[in-house]
């Protein structure tokens, strides 16, 4: 009952947040310039209208294939080009079409809250130039969401599933070159282990030129690819997927991300507790059975997956040796300085930007542990935005969660969970590492979003 009344709850605050973003000035500013830029190009666009939907699904295709590209690993001002060139093809295609499906709900509403509280933190930032960079960054990020989520919402099932398949194969390229690395022994690009604390391991980094990096991002892709392999009724197609799955777990656990075997642990206890307790609800298995076979099912991929790959299990037992590990060491020490960070500039933080946060960081850090990030996303954000920007940020996560678990749990839409199992890889690995604002994950984390309203989209229909 609690959980029907909270869906209720946000389905009512989904219809006010539609109907108060399209009435309000802004709004009704957008809606009739769109309105009299269609009526000039209607006459020329409509005919070619099929074509630039082609067109924009074909450089959706290209961002999403950029991101294992090895001259995109670091290039982030060339993913951001590709994008707002997408945008601009996504407007030609916005102003010749009719009848499109243009909604909003409670999380867009936050995440222009989230936008708004950037905004007053890059104009109140000390580093106002660095900032300005941070923030255009975060506006990239919004537009790529939007452009997705109304192509998604006016896009049949087919070219939905087929997108993100897209995706899966180039996560699965990826994940082959990485594993082909482990075979030949690839020399490592920087010392990412303690040798007083662990054996020297092969990790690898595939395309992207960081283990941890590769980790996030298979970490994004993994239950996806998973559900697909339920969501294809083509023997073919499952297959693939499935081997396509075993691929990328197996080159997951080879990056010897500490960070990504947190959130592949976590994600798939959760996974199988889901799974089984869905089973028992639908066969109406007493509550005991039920507690039992989660557990088994637990220990017994824990036994599985560390049998085969030792470095798991020597990887993780590095955690607990807090301080006696440089890299737990570290950590501490950059957790430390970010949150003197924050005493300072609670509420509007220092500004958005990982260059503002390597010019701030400076006067606050611990000598010799010098960092590009906080290690945390969600402290990260409370230092450059703010507490009140962190909490929108928790509220996005907290608000898709409850989404995931109404259109799984009553609507018993399968990739809803493989979205959400991604989403929880997503945050515990974001917990203890950097990568999360990269490209290679910050794009499918805003997929990811936008996928959630096309599921209720068509729920509704």
């Amino acid at each position: 009952m609690k959980s029907q009344s909270v869906i209720k709850g946000l389905t009512t605050l989904d219809s006010w947040t539609d109907q108060t973003i399209k009435h309000s000035f802004i709004g009704k500013s957008l809606i009739i310039v769109i309105e009299r830029i269609s009526q000039l190009t209607t006459p020329l666009c409509s005919r070619f209208n099929s074509k630039l939907f082609i067109l924009l699904l074909t450089s959706i295709c290209g961002i999403l294939a950029s991101l294992s590209m090895p001259q995109f690993a670091s290039d982030r001002f060339g993913v951001g080009l590709i994008i707002i060139f997408s945008f601009l093809l996504f407007l030609f295609y916005l102003f010749s079409s009719k009848n499109l499906k243009i909604s909003f709900n409670s999380m867009d509403f936050c995440i222009v809250i989230f936008l708004a509280f950037a905004v007053i933190s890059s104009f109140s930032s000390y580093f106002f130039k660095e900032s300005l960079v941070g923030l255009s960054k975060y506006i990239i990020f919004f537009l790529w969401y939007l452009m997705i989520k109304i192509t998604f919402a006016n896009c049949s099932k087919k070219i939905f599933l087929n997108l993100w398949g897209f995706f899966c194969i180039f996560a699965v390229i990826t994940a082959s070159i990485g594993i082909y690395q482990n075979i030949i022994g690839v020399e490592p690009l920087a010392t990412w282990e303690d040798p007083t604390q662990e054996t020297i391991h092969t990790r690898v980094y595939s395309t992207l030129g960081n283990p941890n990096l590769l980790a996030g991002y298979l970490l994004v892709v993994l239950p996806i690819c998973t559900i697909l392999a339920i969501e294809h009724k083509n023997n073919l197609l499952k297959i693939f997927f499935i081997t396509a799955s075993i691929l990328i777990l197996v080159c997951l656990i080879l990056t010897g991300s500490r960070g990504g075997y947190i959130g592949l642990l976590v994600s798939s206890i959760l996974s199988i507790i889901v799974c089984l307790n869905y089973f028992i609800f639908q066969k109406n298995i007493n509550k005991t059975k039920n507690l039992l076979l989660a557990i088994s099912g637990i220990i017994g991929l824990i036994l599985f997956l560390t049998f085969l790959f030792p470095v798991i299990t020597e990887r993780l037992l590095t955690i607990f040796t807090l301080r006696e590990h440089s890299s737990n060491n570290y950590r501490v020490n950059v957790w430390i300085a970010c949150f003197q960070m924050l005493k300072d500039n609670l509420f509007i933080g220092i500004g958005p930007g990982n260059s503002t946060f390597r010019l701030a960081y400076g006067l606050y850090m611990v000598t010799g542990f010098d960092a590009l990030a906080a290690y945390n996303i969600f402290l990260e954000i409370a230092v450059e935005i703010g507490l009140l920007g962190s909490f929108i940020f928790i509220l996005i996560f907290l608000l898709s969660f409850f989404k995931l678990h109404h259109l799984f749990w009553q609507k018993k839409n399968i990739f809803s969970l493989g979205i959400f199992i991604s989403l929880v890889g997503l945050l515990t690995h974001g917990m203890v590492d950097t990568v999360f604002f990269r490209p290679q994950i910050f794009i499918p984390f805003w997929l990811l979003l936008a996928s959630i309203d096309k599921i209720e989209g068509e729920m509704q229909s």
